[in-house]
């Protein structure tokens, strides 16, 4: 019992459950979008490789997370065990690092998959390699200040250590840039699918151009989760209400993009047996004659034949 009249909060278990239910749920998603994928025959691909890197990213990020907590992560710096405050800023540099890349690697998932849905849309094309590049751009330089912001290198988790550091605020604008951009982009990719279904007006029912916009859209909540943190960089003070907030919402732009890019595949399990004997599930099964130029081949690959030579299949 305290009676100091300080506030003694401690959110490291709150912290715990939310990051790694979140974590637990990116799995889910991502093995059942490897399993739709393995299941009907098709290989993987790099939006696949690249998703699956960051969720062990994520991963990584909630492992080290944890590590934090136990150390006493959650609570006001004046009720952290002084002897464990450097240890945890070093491990809390990690999570950071892994949360970052993990919502990197997962735009990036996502951008990739679009760019086999617009062969037909050269300025599409431009524009989400724009994206991609400039996100991995960006999120990267936030990430290498991470561990380039002070000299000597150990002064980043040990203050007390003689040296310089770049003024923080600077450092805050960076991130705040980030998870600008990321978020932006965000908004943007989970639009652009639109763009493409407006074109396939010979090959998908209405119906099945909202099912599939609306699934392909699901990236906007991430966007929500970048602008989110944006928006609580400024106000940081330190408190364990506060950076707990922001390593949540950091976390969970990573796990929800991961979430986002496996709800389109996972169609496949609403559709279940229908498609086995319809010609109606054109989703991920449509050949680029079919939509004038544009392929829906993109979230699978084309099953080979005993020969080894590329089978597509047409409602299958």
């Amino acid at each position: 019992m305290h009676d100091d009249g300080l506030a003694h909060p401690d959110y490291g278990p709150q912290l715990n459950i939310v990051f790694w239910l979140l974590t637990g749920l990116a799995a889910v998603f991502l093995a059942l979008r490897l399993y739709c994928k393995i299941y009907r025959g098709r290989q993987l691909w790099w939006d696949d490789y690249f998703l699956i890197a960051a969720w062990a990213s994520l991963l990584v990020s909630a492992a080290t997370t944890s590590v934090c907590v136990s150390l006493g992560y959650g609570k006001n710096t004046y009720d952290m065990p002084a002897e464990s405050i450097t240890t945890m800023q070093l491990v809390a540099v990690f999570a950071g690092f892994f949360s970052v890349l993990a919502a990197a690697w997962s735009k990036t998932s996502f951008a990739l998959t679009l760019l086999r849905l617009c062969e037909a849309w050269r300025w599409l094309k431009a524009a989400i390699w724009f994206i991609i590049i400039t996100v991995n751009a960006i999120l990267g330089a936030a990430m290498l200040f991470m561990w380039i912001k002070c000299r000597p290198f150990a002064k980043i988790w040990d203050s007390s250590l003689e040296g310089w550091c770049i003024d923080p605020s600077n450092i805050v604008t960076l991130y705040q840039w980030s998870a600008g951009w990321s978020g932006s982009a965000d908004i943007v990719l989970a639009l652009f699918p639109w763009t493409i279904l407006f074109g396939m007006l010979k090959t998908l029912n209405n119906k099945e151009r909202l099912g599939i916009g609306i699934a392909m859209s699901m990236g906007i909540i991430a966007g929500v989760a970048s602008f989110v943190k944006m928006a609580m960089l400024p106000k940081l003070t330190g408190e364990a209400a506060e950076t707990v907030a922001v390593t949540i919402w950091g976390g969970a732009e990573g796990a929800t993009t991961i979430m986002a890019a496996s709800i389109p595949v996972l169609r496949a399990l609403i559709r279940g047996d229908q498609e086995r004997y319809t010609r109606s599930a054109r989703f991920n099964t449509i050949d680029e004659i079919q939509l004038n130029g544009t392929s829906l081949e993109a979230l699978t690959s084309p099953r080979k034949d005993s020969r080894g030579r590329e089978i597509h299949f047409h409602g299958a």
